[in-house]
């Protein structure tokens, strides 16, 4: 059929009769906008099939919203297909200006790749269109050529070329003067681009006998609507570009403004199919981290193209530390492995510890070097008067807020003391000879710091009150000829609970408060108080010690001559009391503050036991033999 302007003319002067005559042709089924279409990439495609992916408008009816997109299949790979828009979507120019253009500085280009990508697709299926490289040729008729390909380019977005409609559809009849037929490039056009222009033309009776027949087509083309669409190809020059004719015919003599014709625009592109990774690899493997500090962890998805990059974040223990797209937050100490998983299975995993803090110079794990409980835990630990209660990545654990029990005092008092040689006699029912801290008890009644409960035990497990420690300091002192006088000034007004104290433990307290042992807990708004029943903490007791070795280091011990009074203490405080149950929670005491974040998990906790490297395991302890809860106040 041969071209000529005057088919444009009848064309143009038709227009609008036409258009009311013949209906929209047949149309995709409407799906919900922003859905993949339900038949989306997962199977095995055929060339020739059609696939719905995205919306786009196509029925003129903007009320209604977008309709679902039919690409045709024209070529399957391993990984993807190349698909082109069963349409003529759209009414574009290849470039607004007559300008010598290419491929690459269209601004067909531009708007393939932003406005219609951005309108048709979500985020979630623009995923799913890789980046392909174009080879842009020139017009291959013309020798010399004056046209030129142009550079090769990057696009997610496209419209065919010569070469790749001469490969996937050929052409029935071809003409070495540029061009040819093939009547399966007859594409029908949607409303919405009749709308916005874009020529077509109806195939009739005379286009068949006169032209078509002769191209080798079948009669099935009569009465088919085509319309008129680009071609990425350039034309006889960069002023002109390629197009495919309303009776599938390929030319090569349209200017690139479109001042002679109103060409549309059929979308080409790649669709990937699902690339699920082959390995996942975190930017570290292990972190030390701060109580408080957040931490980015990031994955690499092997191989690149990977289309599943959805990732799972998981923390084996959420307590020490929470992970939500890739960000660790550390709460507390301890230890925890964050986890990366893809969605066919494949992990990836960063041990993390949580200290304190991560001081350079901080022994503790569980104490924040700028805290005050620092001082006083780090001098009876380096005193050896105390030990940690395990480990966590090299460094001690302190356990700072945990409630200190009677064993673990005596054995602290016994260490101060210089641990000297014992022999054991069993004198508590409850303290086996090989128990770690037997020694110690045993030296601490040889002493007269403690005498036991009344029913014979000792009360290994029991908690020590912060009137007991004090008792049992100030009977620490007696015993070794310090001075533990108490002036006739000293009283216990200043405190808002001095009535609590047990008469059994006033002498103890107010000699405890006058030498600065205890000082109260709480603030000068609300009141400081003593907490005699309150149960006394292992950074307690540590502050306790380090002040009374710090008062007693170097103090002379009295004759008899020296004392007042006698240092005997009344009769009813002779027998240990019942010790007091678990009523009260931790507080930091002698600071005027409160315990913030130091406060280790009980989980966490390796060993309760104090005593150090050269005692008795805590282990070794005789189960039988450990009385919970039992009496066990001291003097």
């Amino acid at each position: 059929m041969k071209k000529n302007w005057k088919r444009v003319v009848v064309f143009l002067l038709a227009l609008i009769l036409v258009a009311m005559l013949f209906p929209f042709g047949r149309l995709p089924a409407m799906a919900k906008e922003g859905e993949i279409g339900s038949e989306a990439l997962g199977k095995t495609y055929k060339v020739g099939d059609i696939i719905k992916f995205g919306h786009y408008e196509q029925d003129g009816n903007t009320a209604n919203g977008k309709e679902e997109i039919e690409w045709e299949v024209l070529k399957v790979e391993s990984d993807r297909v190349l698909v082109v828009s069963h349409y003529v979507l759209d009414y574009r120019k290849y470039n607004e200006k007559s300008n010598n253009v290419t491929w690459e500085t269209c601004s067909l280009r531009k708007w393939l790749n932003n406005d219609f990508k951005n309108t048709a697709f979500t985020s979630a299926e623009q995923n799913k269109i890789p980046v392909v490289t174009l080879e842009n040729d020139k017009y291959p008729f013309f020798e010399p050529s004056y046209s030129e390909g142009g550079n090769n380019t990057e696009d997610q977005l496209f419209i065919l070329s010569y070469s790749d409609i001469n490969n996937v559809y050929g052409f029935t009849t071809f003409y070495e003067a540029g061009g040819g037929y093939n009547q399966n490039l007859i594409t029908d056009t949607t409303q919405y681009a009749i709308n916005n222009g874009v020529s077509y033309w109806i195939l009739d009776e005379s286009d068949y006998e006169n032209q078509l027949k002769n191209e080798g087509y079948s009669r099935d083309v009569i009465g088919r609507r085509g319309a008129y669409w680009w071609i990425r190809t350039p034309g006889r020059n960069n002023y002109f570009a390629s197009l495919c004719y309303c009776d599938g015919f390929i030319g090569h003599d349209t200017p690139v403004d479109g001042s002679e014709m109103s060409l549309g625009v059929r979308p080409a592109m790649y669709l990937q199919g699902p690339v699920l990774p082959t390995g996942i690899k975190l930017n570290q493997n292990s972190a030390i981290m701060s109580m408080g500090e957040n931490l980015q962890l990031t994955a690499t998805l092997a191989p690149s193209n990977v289309t599943e990059k959805t990732i799972t974040w998981t923390s084996s223990n959420p307590a020490v530390a929470t992970v939500s797209n890739g960000v660790v937050k550390a709460k507390s100490i301890g230890k925890t492995t964050i986890s990366a998983k893809t969605v066919n299975g494949l992990t990836a995993s960063c041990d993390i510890t949580v200290f304190a803090d991560n001081t350079p110079g901080n022994i503790f794990a569980d104490i924040k070097a700028d805290s005050w409980m620092y001082a006083p835990a780090k001098s009876v630990y380096d005193k050896g008067y105390m030990t940690g209660t395990g480990t966590l990545d090299g460094r001690v654990l302190f356990s700072p807020n945990t409630d200190m029990n009677r064993t673990m005092f005596v054995q602290a008092l016994y260490s101060m003391d210089g641990k000297p040689d014992v022999t054991y006699v069993q004198k508590f029912s409850d303290v086996k000879e090989s128990a770690w801290y037997a020694k110690a008890v045993t030296w601490a009644s040889n002493n007269g710091v403690v005498a036991g409960n009344p029913d014979g035990t000792f009360g290994v497990n029991g908690k020590a009150t912060r009137e007991q420690l004090a008792l049992m300091f100030y009977k620490y002192a007696v015993s070794k000829g310090f001075d533990v006088t108490v002036k006739p000034s000293t009283t216990l007004d200043g405190f808002t609970d001095a009535n609590k104290v047990d008469s059994w433990a006033l002498t103890a307290v107010k000699w405890a408060v006058e030498r600065g042992i205890i000082s109260g807990k709480g603030n000068a708004s609300a009141g400081y108080r003593i907490a005699p029943t309150e149960k006394a903490t292992r950074v307690e007791c540590a502050a306790m010690m380090n002040k009374f070795s710090e008062i007693y280091a170097n103090a002379p011990k009295m004759g008899d001559d020296d004392l007042e009074e006698p240092l005997a203490l009344p009769e009813e405080e002779i027998e240990d009391l019942p010790v007091p149950s678990d009523e009260t929670e931790d507080v930091i005491i002698d600071e005027d503050e409160e315990i913030k974040d130091d406060e280790i998990k009980d989980d966490e906790i390796k060993d309760d036991d104090v005593p150090s490297k050269d005692e008795t395991d805590a282990d070794n302890v005789d189960e039988k033999s450990e009385v919970e809860n039992s009496a066990d106040t001291e003097e």
